[in-house]
């Protein structure tokens, strides 16, 4: 197994990638958990003044509208532009947006029209800060560490994102959901400090663009081969987006309304899911070492539909299942996401994101209008049979076309450690990083 021997691994480099990670995966996870209790506080209040499946899916839908049409563009503003300032930016105008949603309900403003007004302002930032954060990942982050990074980044914001949801509906119960907006905004500003901290870009080329150009001098093939499955690693990523997004309109509604029991139960179900994510996510790197990427990708997103299936039938069986189901998720979440990340170019990699992220969203509005539809003119059940075949058919068909042109440039698992450099190669062999 050949390593890397140029300055882009030494250990100075080396040990700044480990704080940059440090410090990324802490300001994920912080700015996840405060949307988390924001997004789970406006569905409750929203469901309670409306009453209906589909006024939960339109808050979801106000949320995912402005990243729908501005994703793209403000990725290819991020690639033009310091990725890490854009990062503090959007953070800081978050925590001004998110502040004002609880100053709008001290003034008697209606509950249903602040929650989408301020949502719909808060997708707005998250447009530019979701490109940006993948951008500076791809930038700061060396492309042997990307597995590893990446499922402690999402071990972080998703369980992050997860826990706090399972203490928000305790804590609805308990105190209102003023206090949860109020924290969700000084959540924003503590994950601009921990960005900001991750320092100026370091100059010289970043590894990702060392490791292209040497593939590139290698064969003049590799390149487009790299590039070629893009928009199919993107189309594989994003479908976890659309589960997520009706997933949290659904569950709300078959807890509150399906079954008629208290919130509690919706924060015991995500606590159990964060459990399994978190679990999952950890598992990763181990997994992931025995099985290969594609095929962990598909495998991850087929095992959480198939634990889907069964979660509609009673309470107590969906706080069976949804462990095993985000164990599942997690996995192939990872592995998508290291997959569509190792393959963008670092030049490109905002916008690639960024369309990605705008395209999973148009999806996840898509079948949030028609399996909240479904829901509320058949049954709730029949809405996650539904995502059951959407999320498996993408799963699917990604895989059969993925599997001839990744099996191209089909690479081994990273070492868990940077170990000792072997000696300096010719001019003319190849240098590789194994990831």
């Amino acid at each position: 197994m050949a390593i890397d021997t140029t300055p882009s691994t030494t250990p100075g480099v080396d040990r700044r990638s480990k704080l940059t990670e440090r410090q990324l995966v802490a300001a994920g996870f912080i700015t996840t958990a405060g949307n988390a209790f924001q997004i789970t506080a406006a569905a409750i209040m929203v469901f309670r003044a409306d009453n209906t499946t589909l006024s939960v899916g339109w808050l979801f839908i106000a949320v995912s509208i402005p990243q729908v049409v501005l994703s793209v563009m403000f990725g290819r503003l991020v690639d033009r532009m310091d990725r890490r300032l854009l990062c503090v930016l959007a953070d800081l105008v978050s925590a001004v947006t998110a502040f004002a949603l609880p100053l709008w309900l001290w003034f008697g403003g209606p509950v249903s029209l602040g929650s989408y007004l301020a949502n719909f302002l808060l997708a707005v930032t998250a447009a530019l800060f979701m490109p940006a954060s993948n951008a500076l990942v791809k930038e700061r982050v060396l492309d042997g560490r990307l597995g590893r990074f990446n499922s402690r980044y999402e071990m972080g914001t998703n369980s992050g994102m997860l826990l706090a949801s399972s203490s928000a509906g305790f804590l609805i119960v308990g105190f209102g959901a003023t206090p949860l907006l109020v924290f969700n905004a000084f959540t924003f500003v503590a994950s601009a400090i921990l960005t900001w901290f991750v320092g100026a870009k370091p100059s010289g080329a970043p590894a990702s663009d060392t490791t292209a150009e040497d593939a590139a001098a290698t064969t003049g093939a590799l390149a487009p081969a790299l590039r070629q499955p893009i928009k199919r690693l993107a189309l594989l990523y994003t479908a976890g987006n659309a589960n997520l997004m009706v997933s949290n309109v659904i569950l709300t509604t078959i807890v509150l309304q399906h079954w008629k029991v208290s919130p509690w139960v919706i924060g015991v179900v995500d606590a159990l899911a964060g459990v399994g994510f978190i679990i999952g996510a950890a598992c990763y790197p181990w997994i992931s070492a025995r099985i290969k990427g594609l095929h962990l990708a598909v495998l991850g997103q087929l095992g959480c539909m198939t634990m889907v299936i069964f979660e509609p039938l009673h309470y107590i069986v969906l706080m069976s299942v949804i462990p095993v189901a985000a164990f599942c998720f997690a996995n192939g979440r990872i592995a998508a996401r290291t997959l569509l990340m190792q393959a963008s170019p670092v030049e490109r990699v905002g916008r690639i994101f960024g369309g990605a992220q705008a395209f999973g969203l148009a999806l996840g509005v898509a079948a949030t209008v028609v399996l909240s539809a479904v829901a509320d003119a058949i049954s709730v059940p029949w809405a996650f049979w539904g995502l059951v075949v959407l999320v498996d058919v993408i799963a699917v068909g990604t895989y059969l076309s993925l599997r001839k042109p990744l099996s191209v440039v089909e690479r081994t698992p990273e070492p868990t450690e940077p170990t000792e450099p072997t000696k300096p190669t010719k001019p003319t062999e190849p240098v590789v990083v194994a990831v």
